[in-house]
């Protein structure tokens, strides 16, 4: 979803080479001035049941890369679960440090990706991005709304939220004030708190027996003073629901 939303918002000011599993072998050894690397798993649950896999898919993936293309730029998608406590602001400041054995299986295959990329790369961003919604949504609790699917959160659910055009803009923006071997908590201001749904989703939605709350906030102060266009969780998803949805 990130990677081809990425495409087409960065398409018209860059140009643009998608590399996907069934062009990599073509582009190897190739040279570019920024590589934005948006691969991985992003399933927690799955991560979680199939380490190994996940190890695979998330981590080993990320250190071939960097050997197998050249950049003058290399842009690492990483994510909150890299926090112990991803549920408090207090504890996701991007100078916290990380208690690596207590991290999920997920978490700390991302954060050994980050580590990776910060041994190897001489010039990096790592973004570490909230749960985000784009035109192409496959997963999470949005989806499984507008599927009519039942979902598997509480209404104590809260939820830091981000769109793909925004991560784009912000991309652009970092690029431009020439940020470099930074690490950056990317997500809307505050969480959308799962009580309101009702507000935004006019229909009778279902919830899974084996729900559970989930609360993800990161700190944004760095981003916000980076990115003074950031808006809050709320906002996004509005924007998410007049820009994506009609499409």
């Amino acid at each position: 979803m990130l990677g081809s939303d990425l495409i087409k918002n960065l398409n018209p000011y860059f140009v643009v080479t998608p590399i996907s599993k069934d062009n990599y072998l073509e582009h190897v050894n190739a040279k570019f001035d920024i590589i934005i690397n948006a691969n991985g798993n992003s399933s927690r649950f799955w991560a979680n049941q199939n380490p190994q896999d996940d190890f695979i898919n998330s981590t080993a993936s990320v250190h071939k890369s960097i050997f197998d293309f050249t950049a003058d730029l290399y842009i690492y998608i990483s994510s909150p679960d890299v926090y112990v406590d991803h549920s408090v602001k207090k504890y996701t400041g991007e100078n916290e440090k990380i208690n690596s054995a207590k991290l999920s299986p997920y978490g700390f295959h991302k954060y050994l990706s980050e580590l990776i990329v910060k041994k190897y790369v001489n010039k990096f961003l790592i973004l570490r991005s909230s749960m985000i919604l784009g035109t192409n949504l496959k997963k999470g609790p949005f989806y499984d709304i507008i599927n009519n699917n039942p979902i598997f959160v509480t209404l104590d659910t809260r939820l830091q939220l981000i769109t793909t055009s925004a991560i784009s803009d912000i991309i652009q923006t970092l690029i431009k004030r020439k940020v470099v071997n930074e690490t950056i908590n990317v997500g809307g201001i505050g969480t959308f708190v799962f009580k309101k749904i009702h507000e935004y989703f006019n229909k009778n939605i279902q919830f899974s027996p084996e729900a559970q709350a989930q609360i993800y906030e990161m700190n944004v102060k760095k981003l916000r003073s980076l990115y003074p266009d950031l808006m809050t969780s709320d906002k996004y998803l509005e924007r998410y629901m007049k820009s994506y949805l009609h499409k």
